[in-house]
């Protein structure tokens, strides 16, 4: 499999406030003596971009597929990944369906991401502040004590490596477009962290040639030098690009790849697993699930198949289905029982 490593200067335009949620320092990274600068931890920029490339396909294809966080039994998590869309073959994700696992052990889904994020590294120069907050009275327009203190970034450029791992440029080009469309990043969005995205190419090879953190070590900074620096390495960098003129078509295009297939079929062989789930399914497709009556009793035979059985008979009885279709019907019955369950509990 080939690695694509994206190469993006990203344009602090403002000030911004890159912290973890457990402490309100910027964090930072020593690069030598009275050389300590600022970092985006790149699951900072991943979650901002995995959003944006969601956002959109749920706007092209339809899919019902969101980061849902929620606390359960004081466990924090993540739910709502539909696990068979572009976007969860790219960034990847867990699925368990609520009722548990049933026919054959098939009992959850998980797929590792294809994209990876380090961090962005920025180049010398710029600094860190201290900023002081407030509150204005509406009557008397005047301020009172200081609420608190925002330690804030002051405008700069920052050098990120963005790998991708695919055989088809096709998803190289879709995360491209994420990284273009994204301009909102860190704490306190309404206010702080305009950054405009700038991809300057894609390094493609078999295995890692450059890092982020050694491109912002560079004695000269900026594009040009970057593009120097690579260079002398006997790497190039191959321009990719994605226009919005193409974006839905790459995306439909994507959801028809043997990757979404894949993992569509894995989605679907879990979700079948559970009794009522396929028996609602077969309702919905207009499926005829045998029974056998034994001593003045009804008997679910289907109930003895294991999720293959399941699936094949779906294909069977009617129209061909891709794996990716069987998930939007699956998608589409599991949300009428949501509604009737929300609907009860009213």
């Amino acid at each position: 499999m080939k690695k694509y490593q994206i190469v993006v200067l990203r344009r602090l335009k403002g000030f911004g406030q890159f912290v973890t949620e457990s402490r309100d320092e910027v964090n930072t990274y020593e690069f030598g003596e009275e050389d300590e600068r600022p970092i985006i931890f790149g699951e900072k920029l991943k979650a901002v971009e995995r959003r944006t490339v969601m956002r959109k396909i749920r706007e092209v294809l339809g899919v019902n597929c969101w980061l849902t966080t929620h606390k359960k039994g004081g466990d924090s998590g993540i739910s709502g990944l539909c696990m068979s869309c572009p976007a969860c073959v790219l960034f990847g994700g867990t699925y368990a369906p609520k009722k548990g696992g049933g026919a054959g052990g098939t009992k959850n889904v998980i797929e590792m991401r294809r994209v990876y994020y380090t961090a962005a590294f920025p180049f010398q120069g710029g600094g860190i502040r201290d900023v002081t907050f407030n509150a204005v009275d509406e009557r008397t327009g005047q301020t009172g004590q200081a609420l608190g203190t925002n330690q804030i970034i002051e405008p700069r450029d920052f050098i990120d490596v963005v790998t991708v791992e695919a055989d088809d440029e096709k998803w190289v080009k879709l995360v491209v477009w994420g990284i273009e469309h994204s301009d909102r990043y860190g704490a306190n969005t309404r206010i702080y962290g305009e950054v405009h995205n700038q991809v300057l190419g894609a390094v493609e090879d078999t295995r890692l040639r450059v890092a982020a953190i050694d491109l912002a070590r560079l004695k000269d900074k900026g594009i040009e030098a970057v593009k120097r620096h690579i260079a002398e390495q006997k790497l190039s960098l191959k321009v990719i690009d994605c226009a919005d003129s193409e974006i839905d078509q790459l995306i439909r295009d994507l959801a028809n790849s043997p990757e979404v297939e894949e993992l569509s079929f894995r989605r679907n062989r879990v979700d079948v697993s559970v009794d009522d789930y396929y028996e609602k399914l077969a309702g919905e497709l207009g499926l005829q699930l045998p029974v056998e009556k034994k001593d003045g009793k009804e008997s679910k035979v289907w109930k003895s198949w294991n999720a293959d059985k399941r699936l094949a008979q779906v294909n069977e009885q009617g129209p061909k289905k891709s794996q990716y279709q069987v998930a939007r019907a699956i998608e589409k019955t599991l949300s009428k029982e949501l509604e009737e369950e929300e609907e009860a509990a009213l």
